[in-house]
């Protein structure tokens, strides 16, 4: 099961933004409202769904069709529809302006990750990893560290959203509201789909993250950490347990959600792409977003909206 695909998570994004949803050839069709009437549809991380409607050029056609007709009725701006597929998949390449797509201005997620297979034994795991990572996991497994772990809103996510802030403000980012948070665990968590972890030295939190389930994969969505006490590791204690918590579900990948591309070091994410690296696994690259534009100057508007307020 894709999560983003997921009727949970759709729930999630109608409790958290988006106002109506559809579904076209069973794939999700957000609605989001936007300013003097105008609306928005959003299809999010596509993957093996989109199989049936884009291996060939009458699928394509009758899907753009349907979505075009839905935004003509609400008012849409632009379609954007976000492929969670690996760029090399050629079938997806006639996904172009003959149909009226145009690769999109902006991602809304990351067009590139980091995939560790968790598949073999937790030796063979270990053995991918890069020896800072092994070392760094054995240091924290001797620091006195406590794990918790919390699958719906509560104490537990009071002391994850003080240690998300603390990381937005040391690295100079916007960050999400505390609601955020809590609606993804109170929706995802009733299922056991998404998972918030938290290590404490003593009874300081000292660093979380949210993992969520989606198929055979765990993905690492969200982290945080305490400016102080780094040198405990507690990250890679959190992620080593949520691999096994993985494989405890028979899971068989581990997604980072999110690197840099080809190790950009000027890039935001480059300093986390180090980090995620101490793992091992290897790099995917997706398609990522494109859209179908139903209102090309209002889109271009919008586009340099977008850019100043990001």
């Amino acid at each position: 099961m894709n999560i983003f695909q997921s009727k949970e998570w759709e729930e999630f994004k109608l409790a958290t933004g988006y106002q109506k949803s559809y579904r076209i050839n069973d794939i999700l069709v957000l609605q989001k409202n936007l300013p003097l009437g105008r609306t928005m549809l959003y299809s999010p991380l596509v993957g093996s769904e989109a199989a049936g409607i884009m291996n060939n050029e009458l699928g394509i056609r009758e899907f753009s069709e349907q979505v075009s007709n839905l935004g003509k009725s609400n008012n849409s701006i632009f379609y954007r529809l976000e492929l969670n597929v690996p760029i090399q998949d050629s079938k997806f390449k006639i996904l172009n302006s003959a149909f009226g797509f145009a690769k999109s201005f902006e991602e809304m997620q990351p067009e590139h990750t980091l995939i560790l297979n968790i598949a073999s034994s937790e030796e063979e795991i270990l053995s991918q990893m890069k020896e800072k990572g092994r070392y760094n996991i054995k240091i924290a497994q001797r620091s006195g560290l406590t794990l918790k772990t919390a699958l719906s809103s509560g104490p537990e996510l009071d002391d994850f959203y003080k240690l998300y802030q603390l990381t937005g403000k040391r690295h100079g980012i916007t960050f999400r509201g505390k609601n955020y948070f809590a609606t993804l665990l109170d929706i995802l968590g009733k299922s056991d789909l998404a998972k918030l972890y938290l290590a404490y030295h003593e009874d300081t939190p000292v660093a979380g993250s949210i993992v969520v389930d989606s198929g055979d994969t765990a993905i690492y969505m969200f982290g945080a950490s305490n400016n102080e006490f780094r040198n405990l590791m507690a990250p890679y204690l959190l992620h080593w347990q949520a691999i096994l918590d993985a494989k405890a579900k028979n899971q068989i990948k581990y997604d980072f959600f999110g690197i840099a591309p080809d190790d950009n070091p000027g890039h935001p994410w480059a300093g986390v792409t180090r980090f995620k690296k101490q793992f091992g696994g290897h790099q995917v690259d997706i398609l990522g977003s494109f859209d179908l534009i139903f209102k090309p100057l209002e889109y271009q508007i919008f586009k340099i909206a977008e850019k100043i307020r990001r």
